[in-house]
């Protein structure tokens, strides 16, 4: 009988540091993208499954520095080009006066522009997940350690199986879960 399209191959732990065991012996055998999934954090468990910093710095200064220009712009635009004013021989450019403006502009630009890098990084917004598909996953947020092992190219379900039954610990439940 066919189960269908399947998401991947979850593993349930009573500890944290079963779980931990299990990424560290599972990651070098490239079975797939492995996450976890904890109800308190685990500090082991971004060395485990080489998490590496997405710093939104970049993001926030590009998003500040393009609203900054852009309000300048609009600002000189309108008072040099649209609707120049002479107001007692003062230039036209008058740039103190759009310093203000434009510095608002890039605070919002910036914290806009992070806002936005922060969704796409995390791959949200995402209104179901897959891992909820795995039984008995709401106690992953009271005392259950749960790590999944996503399905790519190249996947094989019996061989992550196999690994997972392979343990020094074994997992309280190995399951298969649907898309």
């Amino acid at each position: 009988m066919d189960e269908g399209p399947i998401w991947g191959v979850s593993a349930e732990f009573d500890t944290a540091d079963a779980m931990v065991a299990a990424i560290r012996r599972l990651r070098p055998l490239g079975l797939g993208r492995i996450d976890a999934f904890t109800p308190y954090p685990v500090p082991e468990l971004a060395e485990a499954l080489r998490l590496r910093a997405q710093p939104t710095a970049p993001f926030a200064v590009a998003g500040a520095i393009l609203g900054g220009l852009g309000m300048m712009g609009m600002c000189a635009y309108a008072t040099v080009s649209a609707y120049p004013f002479d107001i007692g021989g003062r230039p036209l450019f008058s740039w103190p006066a759009y310093v203000v403006p434009s510095v608002s502009a890039a605070m919002m630009t910036g914290a806009l522009a992070v806002t936005a890098a922060l969704l796409v990084l995390n791959r949200l917004p995402r209104l179901n997940h897959p891992a909820f598909n795995i039984p008995d996953f709401t106690r992953a947020s009271a005392d259950r350690f749960f790590l999944a092992v996503e399905a790519a190219d190249g996947f094989d379900p019996v061989a992550v199986e196999d690994a997972l039954a392979a343990l020094a610990v074994r997992p309280r439940r190995v399951s298969r879960v649907p898309r």
